[in-house]
């Protein structure tokens, strides 16, 4: 519950300081007849008012069976995670968190794994094939008496390579921030900010404050998870296929050319031709690959940078409104013109 034990006592304690200040306010404008008295006392009963009905409000709101639970779990009912058991009071949040980095989630009764075990494993699959590839171009052959190296022949791979891998750590190190601010979002947003916000916008000093922070919890516990429910939707739209068995084949055929070579030291000139012909054929076909590549790590960049960009926004301009609505003046400067 959002209000429960020293969080409630302390929200009604201080709504009963405010009606009696408010009342003694208000009597005594009446008494010397001052109308600045008289306005501030009827606005802050008003606001006892609104303050009472939001404590009693946000306790059958966010209830484990409340409103607001039952509303999030019809509009993932399509949608589901396996998650910790701290995240599974909000089937928005435990979904966000098995999108981004659980074990899995299940979109529209389909299956997928989280998008950062996705990056995970084609990070690892990339660093082996770069360790095959600098093995090669470490690799010296004796021609006539002269180490040749092969350092510049990989040199264009590698670098192709360890771009991939840095892009798709930038990823994956985005999708696990995300995951962890989901996680404190689920254990602090209705649990401390919601019952802070309402015990702050009681005190007639600290009621935009606590306006503020209202907005804040409701459009953090509500918003920013069902907003990536709304992100898996697009992924999944989005039409993108790598076989992991190119990469493991690739890697495959780096590591036999580089045994192969490993073994050549001859004294005839002929063997470049030799080195050539074997070194053509993997250049073409990692060519191939890497248009492959470049076209699943915009995936992991949609899913990584630019969705959540979204989400951002959309939770960010959600905190203004709500926070407004609740008597809170909040402004974003990168989103004014919003």
């Amino acid at each position: 519950m959002p209000l429960s034990g020293i969080s409630l006592t302390i929200a009604v304690t201080v709504l009963a300081i405010m009606v009696a200040l408010g009342g003694m306010a208000f009597g005594v404008g009446y008494a010397i007849n001052s109308r600045a008295l008289k306005e501030f006392g009827k606005e802050e009963l008003n606001q006892c008012v609104i303050n009472g009905a939001l404590i009693g409000g946000m306790m059958l709101l966010f209830l484990p069976s409340g409103i607001v639970s039952s509303l999030i779990g019809t509009i993932t009912s399509t949608s589901s995670a396996q998650c910790p058991s701290y995240l599974a009071a909000n089937s928005a949040i435990c979904f966000s968190y098995g999108y981004l980095s659980g074990s899995g989630y299940v979109f529209s009764g389909v299956s997928h794994p989280s998008i950062l075990s996705q990056i995970t494993t084609l990070i690892t699959g990339l660093v082996s094939l770069n360790a095959a590839l600098g093995l090669i171009g470490s690799l010296q052959i004796s021609i006539l008496g002269v180490g040749v190296s092969l350092s510049q022949a990989a040199a264009p791979l590698l670098y192709q390579l360890q771009f991939f891998i840095k892009v798709l750590s930038s990823a994956a190190i985005s999708v696990l921030v995300q995951s962890s601010i989901i996680s404190v979002v689920s254990v602090t947003s209705v649990s401390l900010l919601l019952p802070l916000g309402i015990i702050l916008r009681t005190f007639y000093p600290t009621r935009k404050t606590g306006g503020f922070l209202l907005g804040l919890s409701i459009g953090l516990y509500v918003v920013l998870p069902l907003t990536y429910v709304l992100d898996a939707s697009v992924i999944n739209s989005y039409t993108v296929s790598f076989a992991n068995s190119s990469l493991v084949t690739m890697t495959s055929s780096v590591s036999n050319l580089g045994s192969h070579m490993s073994s050549l030291s001859v004294r005839n000139a002929s063997v470049l031709h030799a080195i050539s012909s074997a070194f053509s054929p993997i250049t073409s076909e990692f060519s191939l690959f890497a248009d492959a590549i470049l076209n699943y790590i915009s995936y992991f960049l949609l899913a990584a940078f630019i969705l959540p960009a979204f989400s951002l926004a959309i939770t960010i301009v959600s905190i203004r409104e709500i926070s407004a609505v609740l008597g809170s003046e909040v402004s974003f400067d990168l989103l004014d013109l919003v």
